[in-house]
């Protein structure tokens, strides 16, 4: 298979049709001011549907416009198109966001007049039975809603402030260059596959190198990290919000109960993976694995995985599991909505993007003929089969809560990783359980521990604590993480220098944790029930951000505020550990 390139088209033909849509979009805004004029306890349901229905569609239009310049600047981050473009959405969203605000506030009962009182915005709300749920939501989080005035704002204040640090960011480590083997890699996923070489030396040098670049620009990037942190806390205050990571669990629909307990429950299952190193060690025949081989493969010789190969395994799982599954898959590859291989300036990583439930979501993958590769694959294509699994829900509650947001994309890993080891001989499934371990720590434990280094840095920045005592910081989260199972190089203090989520998306983090202990937990079901459980998992997935995500799990069987649930997943790899063992 050649490199796929997606085409933008589906979303926004050109820069032509971006401005047409952006004329149409500001001659609706008068449509503001005639809603406004009804607003009313006694509003009908109808002028309500109407109302709601009416920001749906604006909603639409402005995620289409949005997503194009985000895939246009994903493959090119030096974009002049999206630079052009950019500042005229950036204009309408603050026109529309002044609109709508004050229709906001009538719901959430803050209006100064004609005030929504709980007896009629019940009648209202329950007119719409997939918008309830949202509507009640945005009802009690009033408390944390400012005045229009101070809400216009800091609108405009994020939009020309804040919202642009992440993007300096991404620009500032975009231009990267990394010394390797006497050559320059100018783009992080090529510098990232070395970390997998069966080469102990590659393996640390190619980290060395990476980390060290990054050490070279601490103070800026501290810098930009500082500005972030100590806005996310102003607006804290402002807002009311008990911590910095509330912040995140309000947005997600969570209570911090569960976030301390899923926490607390990985902590106390750290020892599982050091034991895992430890045992990873003595496989790859060293007294102590370096921090540098945690990603080490046991095999000498690396499997190259094609493209082509790789959609074919993933697709068979699919097909395997439920047709439905593999349908909604394919449609990525039929319609063009994959980016797939590297490419100067494109931006690192892999992400699914959403866009409105009528079009297809699009996948960017850096796919360098890895193994890891086709995990990347699966799990990127199990967050397009949820996105469309909620096709038929409003565009405004058809995203899942973050946390949800990884519920099938790591099903569809595990479900990968049970197809290949059933495959497997008995030296392939030793490095199939290896390679999922280390998955999960990453996934896991890794990412538990990045929220825990962030609830401590958003603590100590605002006291005045320096990119020196923040790297040292994170070094001392990671003594913890990894205890006496392996060695930790000192260039690792600045790791988390290049973790992009700190920077665009503060405790977003501990959702791949969530995710991943989930999809266990469902797995597991999976495994006992069969083919019967799939009509409960699609519930799940078609449910969308329309239902409290902690009651929706709870109506199939899962009690998230509990830590014997967490558990359940640590059990899972706590069997693979095992299985490990006996097979060494």
């Amino acid at each position: 298979m050649e490199k796929l390139n997606w085409k933008i088209s589906d979303v926004v033909k050109d820069q032509n049709e971006f401005k047409k849509i952006l004329n149409n979009v500001e001659k609706s805004l008068p449509k503001f001011d005639y809603y406004k004029k009804k607003l009313s306890p006694k509003m009908s349901t109808k002028d309500f549907k109407e109302l709601i229905e009416f920001e749906e569609k604006l909603g639409e239009k402005l995620s289409r416009l949005g997503t194009y310049l985000s895939l246009k600047s994903s493959l090119d981050t030096k974009s002049q198109e999206v630079m052009k473009l950019e500042p005229l959405l950036e204009d309408f969203q603050i026109k529309i966001s002044d609109k709508e605000r004050s229709i906001s506030h009538w719901i959430q009962g803050l209006s100064e007049k004609n005030v929504l009182d709980d007896k009629n915005a019940k009648r209202l709300f329950s007119s719409l039975p997939q918008h309830e749920y949202n509507l009640n939501y945005s009802r009690n989080k009033a408390k944390h809603t400012l005045s229009e005035e101070i809400e216009s704002i800091i609108h405009k204040k994020d939009m020309f402030g804040i919202s642009v640090i992440p993007e300096l960011y991404e620009k500032v480590v975009t231009n990267f260059t990394f010394k390797f083997k006497d050559k320059e890699i100018d783009n992080v996923a090529e510098i990232k596959k070395y970390w997998f070489s069966t080469n102990k030396k590659d393996r640390y040098d190619s980290y060395i190198s990476f980390l060290n670049t990054y050490k070279g620009h601490k103070e800026t990037i501290f810098t930009v990290y500082s500005a972030i942190i100590k806005d996310w806390k102003l607006e804290q205050g402002l807002r009311k919000y008990e911590t910095p990571i509330n912040v995140r669990n309000v947005g997600n629909h969570l209570d911090d109960k569960v976030i301390n307990t899923l926490i607390k429950t990985c902590k106390k299952n750290i020892n599982i993976y050091q034991e895992y190193f430890k045992l990873k060690a003595k496989f790859l025949k060293l007294k102590k694995l370096n921090r540098t081989d945690l990603y080490a493969p046991i095999k000498k010789k690396e499997t190259k995985i094609s493209l082509e190969e790789s959609k074919e395994i993933v697709l068979k799982v699919f097909q395997d599991f439920h047709p439905e599954f593999y349908n909604k898959a394919l449609k990525l590859f039929n319609e063009s909505h994959i980016d797939s291989h590297p490419d100067k300036n494109k931006t690192s990583g892999a992400f699914c993007m959403s866009i409105t439930p009528e079009i297809t979501p699009y996948v960017l993958l850096n796919h360098t003929d890895t193994k890891r590769d086709v995990s990347t694959l699966a799990h990127e294509l199990g967050h397009a089969i949820h996105d469309l699994y909620t096709s038929d829900l409003p565009h405004s509650v058809s995203h899942a809560p973050i946390p949800l947001c990884e519920t099938a994309s790591t099903f569809c890993e595990l479900l990968l990783f049970e197809y290949l080891l059933k495959k497997s001989t008995k030296e392939e499934k030793k490095t199939l359980l290896i390679e999922k371990i280390s998955d999960s720590y990453a996934t896991i434990i890794r990412q538990i521990y990045f929220t825990k280094f962030e609830i401590d840095a958003h603590n100590n920045i605002p006291k005045g604590y320096t990119e020196d005592d923040i790297s040292q910081m994170y070094l001392e989260n990671l003594k913890e993480q990894f205890g006496d199972s392996l060695i930790i190089p000192d260039a690792f203090k600045y790791e988390w220098l290049y973790v992009s989520h700190f920077f665009y998306y503060p405790f977003y983090c501990y959702g791949y944790s969530f995710g991943d202990l989930l999809s266990m937990a469902l797995y597991q079901e999976y495994k006992k029930e069969g083919k019967k459980f799939i009509p409960k998992f699609e519930r799940i997935l078609s449910s969308g951000g329309s239902v409290d995500p902690q009651v929706l799990l709870k109506k199939e069987g899962f009690d998230i505020s509990k830590d014997k649930f967490w558990q359940a997943g640590f059990d899972l790899i706590k069997e693979w550990l095992e299985e490990l063992k006996k097979l060494s």
